[in-house]
């Protein structure tokens, strides 16, 4: 599988996670009288999993450049960046 399917795919299953997630039944779970830091606790559950799917799509998309093409490391732990065709790098 190509990296950018894996990340593709990866959406999906956090898309899913999501609606499974801010569904009834699970939502019932969290809909009693206790409160969290004086925040009521369907709030609260509803904050922290919007939070949740944020994270996960920002990691999903900071995997992927504007092209849809997945960054790779080089040997220094930096992303490599996408060159001008014709262009070369200078430590090179």
């Amino acid at each position: 599988m190509k990296p950018a399917q894996k990340s593709g795919a990866g959406l999906i299953v956090l898309a899913i996670g999501g609606l499974l997630a801010l569904n009834y039944p699970l939502l019932s779970l969290f809909d009693r009288g206790a409160s969290v830091f004086g925040i009521p606790l369907p709030f609260m559950y509803l904050f922290v999993v919007w939070a949740l799917l944020i994270g996960g799509i920002a990691v999903l998309a900071e995997q992927q450049d504007g092209n849809g093409v997945t960054k790779e490391a080089d040997d220094s732990g930096g992303t490599l960046e996408p060159q001008p065709s014709g262009s070369t790098r200078a430590d090179d």
